[in-house]
């Protein structure tokens, strides 16, 4: 028992204070589960994930800006990428995310994927313990602090007469994330604003600075269920062989007592992918892409013709739980008549020889696009009729 409580504090400590890059090849092996050694570089790096080729895209063309084209700077947070879609519908909800580690380019893959579908996301950057203090720490809270303070950047945006989103902004409609200790920031964030309409928590890592409740031994760091007790919509991914990765002390503070500890009056989803680790969520690919993107859809959006995707539980799960409820079945009136015939199915036909690749409910197979896929399960369900 004393040597657990040995390890816990050396724990806690390296995942506040270190980054991938300043650790050695012994350290980095033992930091498998956030780390991964580069043979041709010899670095010790943040584990990647998939590539462009993963990414299946939306219909929109996007861009991105940097500080250096006029947007707001912060000092609670390192440098950003705020992406934004092309000729989609405003005005756009957004979303912000931050890697566990390192700069604002760790969660570049999922920025790029949301701003395909016609959402604004922006990445912020960690910031490196070098350019901090000695004794201040870069923790949980610190990363929560960011992820709203960027949300104000977004905002301002808004209001900002030279940007491309000038007055395009859902000023009310914004989700936050993060991979790995940084999902925990993006888990704290949902307990410090209510006003998050949701949050996408990637393999998440979280402990509480609590003096009260906290022993000594992880210097006043753990977590609690009275930590987790708020109303923010959370989608929360996992492996399942996550916990096997990592140290033993990990299993209080990852993704599954996270969902556990969350009230059942919130809206939660735990998603475990089966034969995963660590890693199962850091890029957007298959069925976590897929959910992520419903889950913004219904909450930022208020699309319910996602909710029935979302309380289904994906073949490549291992675990699925949820709390999330739907009050109707799919709909099949495209042209909300109150009625489903045909004059439906031709609505439908029009729309897609329109190319109106808009995310509503003309989409049945919740696919995010209006196609001949459509088309066929509105043509089955008619016939049946």
């Amino acid at each position: 028992m004393n040597r657990l409580l040995f390890i816990i504090p050396i724990f806690i400590l390296s995942i506040l204070y270190a980054d991938c890059s300043d650790l050695t090849y012994e350290e980095c092996l033992y930091w498998s589960g956030y780390c991964e050694w580069n043979e041709d570089l010899e670095v010790c790096q943040d584990i990647g994930g998939g590539g462009d080729n993963d990414i299946e895209y939306g219909p929109y063309q996007f861009e991105f800006l940097t500080e250096s084209d006029g947007i707001r700077q912060s000092s609670l947070y390192n440098g950003t990428l705020l992406y934004y879609p092309l000729e989609a519908n405003p005005p756009y909800a957004s979303i912000v995310l931050i890697d566990a580690f390192g700069d604002e380019y760790g969660l570049q893959g999922w920025a790029e994927y949301f701003a395909s579908y016609g959402f604004i996301a922006m990445t912020i950057g960690n910031f490196d313990r070098g350019l901090r203090d000695d004794d201040s720490q870069w923790d949980y809270a610190d990363r929560a602090l960011g992820l709203l303070d960027a949300i104000e950047t977004i905002k301002q945006e808004d209001l900002r007469e030279l940007s491309p989103l000038y007055s395009q902004v859902d000023i009310v409609s914004f989700a936050v994330s993060g991979y790995s200790t940084s999902g925990g920031g993006a888990h704290t964030a949902a307990t410090m604003d209510s006003t998050l309409k949701a949050a996408i928590l990637l393999n998440p890592a979280v402990a509480f600075l609590d003096s009260l409740n906290c022993p000594a031994e992880t210097d006043y760091y753990c977590l609690i269920e009275e930590h987790l007790n708020h109303d923010v919509p959370v989608l929360i991914f996992a492996g399942e062989n996550e916990l096997g990765e990592l140290d033993p002390v990990y299993e209080d503070m990852w993704a599954l007592p996270q969902y556990e500890y969350v009230p059942e009056t919130t809206d939660k989803t735990y998603f475990e992918s089966a034969g995963e680790g660590h890693g199962s969520s850091f890029w957007p690919a298959g069925d976590v892409a897929d959910f992520s993107l419903a889950w913004l859809n219904y909450f930022l959006r208020d699309d319910d013709a996602y909710c029935q995707f979302l309380i289904s539980p994906p073949q490549s799960t291992s675990q699925f739980f949820t709390t999330l409820g739907c009050s109707s079945i799919i709909s099949y009136d495209i042209n909300n008549d109150g009625l489903i015939n045909d004059e439906d199915l031709i609505s439908l036909v029009i729309s897609i020889i329109n190319e109106n690749q808009t995310i509503n409910s003309s989409d049945i197979n919740f696919d995010s696009f209006e196609d001949i896929f459509d088309l066929l399960i509105l043509a089955d369900y008619l016939q049946v009729m």
